[in-house]
């Protein structure tokens, strides 16, 4: 079902996708369209499943703690992420590869979520932590293929530029530069979608506010075209904060948002339910 990869990642699946990926692929997809209870009830599915490896299990766990991060939970998203890296860490040497993968996107997961509460300290060790793993796992196991090697990458840089922008640091536009780079050639649209929109908040710290408004309605815009709901309503949730028309921002975000809810991304906090025993 290589079309559940291409709507996630943009690429073909794995030739070594292991049982349970497509099944993650689509419910990535599915998030990205803001089909946030779609997804959940996939990822419960999958975790439910006992075909399902350990990597492809952690990997899950950390896409629902993102569903729960992207509705403001980030304290609850900490039980999904922090479930996913001991799944990805016990996991047996015949799933190694993808679950080193996994471990780097519980980890960033993780730094991302002590963002929302405030651990900066608790964030900066998590990244140099998934900055060792990507190096010393990741790239060599997975190197050219986007979704095991370049896609953790460009994750990883995501959140180092907003832990610089969250603690004011004056290297957040070299960091975001550095996210664009990775992302020039990412086969997803979403991926360099919302790199253009962490780039914006960076052109915005720095004061180059034309120019980040400017980023944050072309990644409207083309979030609309493509579907992508959620990454819509934070372009224009960051346009209504400064934008020359940000009351009209200000609505349009409003009736995202409305139409998200409706779909089940409940802008609350959403505690993760109970994991795969067998991998307590």
């Amino acid at each position: 079902m290589s079309d559940q990869w291409n709507d996630a990642f943009g690429v073909d699946a794995p030739p070594d996708c292991p049982p349970g990926g497509d099944r993650w692929a689509r419910a990535v997809r599915l998030g990205a369209l803001g089909r946030a209870a779609a997804a959940r009830a996939l990822i419960a599915d999958l975790l439910a499943d006992p075909a399902t490896g350990a990597g492809v299990t952690a990997l899950a766990l950390a896409t629902r703690a993102s569903l729960t991060r992207q509705a403001g939970g980030h304290g609850y998203a900490r039980a999904d992420d922090g479930a996913a890296l001991r799944v990805a860490v016990s996991a047996g040497a015949e799933e190694s590869r993808w679950a080193a993968v996994a471990r780097v996107d519980a980890l960033v997961g993780l730094a991302a979520d002590g963002l929302g509460i405030g651990d900066f300290a608790g964030s900066a060790r998590l990244l140099e932590r998934a900055a060792a793993e990507s190096a010393g796992t990741v790239s060599t196991a997975a190197r050219g293929n986007w979704v095991l090697d370049g896609r953790p990458a460009l994750r990883l840089a995501w959140v180092r530029t907003e832990l610089a922008l969250y603690t004011g640091r004056s290297d957040a536009a070299d960091l975001a530069a550095r996210a664009l780079e990775l992302s020039a050639g990412a086969p997803s649209v979403r991926h360099r979608l919302k790199t253009a929109l962490i780039a914006a908040a960076a052109d915005a710290a720095s004061g180059r506010v034309e120019a980040a408004a400017q980023t944050a309605r072309n990644v409207a815009g083309d979030c609309a075209a493509a579907g992508l709901a959620p990454l819509e309503w934070a372009a224009r949730s960051m346009l209504a904060s400064f934008a020359a028309d940000r009351n009209e921002q200000s609505r349009a975000a409003a009736a995202i948002q409305e139409k998200l809810i409706g779909l089940g991304m409940g802008f609350a906090p959403l505690a993760g339910s109970a994991h795969a025993a067998r991998y307590a």
